[in-house]
Formats: C-alpha cells, structure tokens, sequence
C-alpha cells in the first residue's frame, strides 16, 4: 500500500522552498491512481500541486523521471517477507504486489520496462532468494525469477485490460490469481 504520507499529502499555498521530493511522488501517485499511469505528466503534475509546468523542471526531469518514482514508490509499498516458509513468502509477496498495482492503471506495464534499482531492486533480490529457498537449481534460477515476476505483472495486466469489458470468463480474478499462485509454487516445488 503506498503510505498514507504519500496518500495524504495535501498542497495548500506552497511557499518558495516548500515544496519537496515526497510531495512530489505522491503528488505523482494520486495523478496515477486516479487516471492511470499514461496520465502521469510534468503538466498534470503541476496541476495537481497548482503550479506552472515550468516550476516542476526544477523537481523532476521530464515524463520519464516521474514515470520511475512512481514505478519506486509502487513497488516501495509492496510487502517483502522474511519469515515462513518459501512458499509462504510468495504469496505474501504476490499478493502485496497485485495489490499495490491494482491501484494504478497501466503500472505492472510500466514496471517491466523499468531498470532495477530502488525498491525494484530489494523486489528482485526477494525473489532471487525465494527461488534459491524453493530449491530450484541454479541452472533455472533466472528462469523462476522471470516466471514469478512474469506471472504478479501478466496477471494485473490482464486483469486491468479485461475491467469493465464482457470477456466471458467465470473465475473472479482473485481465484484466477490464487489459482496460478498455485501452479507456479507446485510447479517450484516439482522441481
């Protein structure tokens, strides 16, 4: 869950020199969660804060850097367990992280493009470790990763892209998401 910091930061008169990095990403995160990471700008961003588009150069680079602090602050959100089984730990993990991008149109597309850094990084390396704890051989390692990451992203994407459409499936999205949770960790397990 992005922290309630970022959720509630509100933008009253800003004085000169108020304003800041937090107030900035969760300006950017509201923006996004209400209209969806394509609407992330330097200009919707200035609207949110109520100032000019110019004034936000002097925070942020452009489109791209705003795009990866919230691409951060998304993934900042998602829990990282340390205790219980593997298996335990992929789903807290899986959940947490459909959870966080549920929130945010377009995101889970958006985190596959991203370079691993930050918050990215401490994901990725929580998942090297839960393969190396599920057993898989090294030869597979980055096979397993890719897979698990592949499947949290795929899954919110498909999700997102089917939300308000008719698609004829039966299995509400959360069994849909336990279910594959299911065959990836059997499927961890056989090896």
């Amino acid at each position: 869950m992005v922290s309630e910091a970022f959720r509630d930061a509100r933008i009253k008169s800003l004085r000169y020199g108020e304003l800041d990095r937090s107030i900035v990403v969760a300006a950017a995160v509201r923006v996004a969660e209400r209209s969806g990471v394509r609407s992330v700008t330097v200009r919707s961003l200035a609207t949110e804060l109520g100032l000019s588009t110019t004034a936000m150069y002097r925070y942020v680079d452009g489109k791209a850097e705003l795009l990866n602090l919230v691409a951060e602050a998304t993934l900042a959100s998602v829990e990282l367990p340390v205790s219980g089984s593997w298996q335990q730990r992929i789903r807290v993990f899986a959940r947490s992280a459909r959870t966080a991008m549920l929130r945010i149109d377009g995101i889970a597309d958006l985190l596959q493009t991203q370079p691993a850094k930050g918050a990215a990084l401490q994901v990725d390396t929580l998942i090297q470790q839960l393969v190396v704890d599920a057993g898989v051989p090294a030869s597979r390692r980055e096979s397993a990763r890719l897979l698990l990451m592949i499947f949290v992203t795929g899954s919110v994407s498909f999700e997102q892209a089917l939300d308000g459409l008719p698609h004829g499936l039966d299995v509400a999205p959360e069994t849909r998401f336990e279910q594959g949770l299911d065959v990836l960790i059997a499927g961890l397990e056989a090896m």
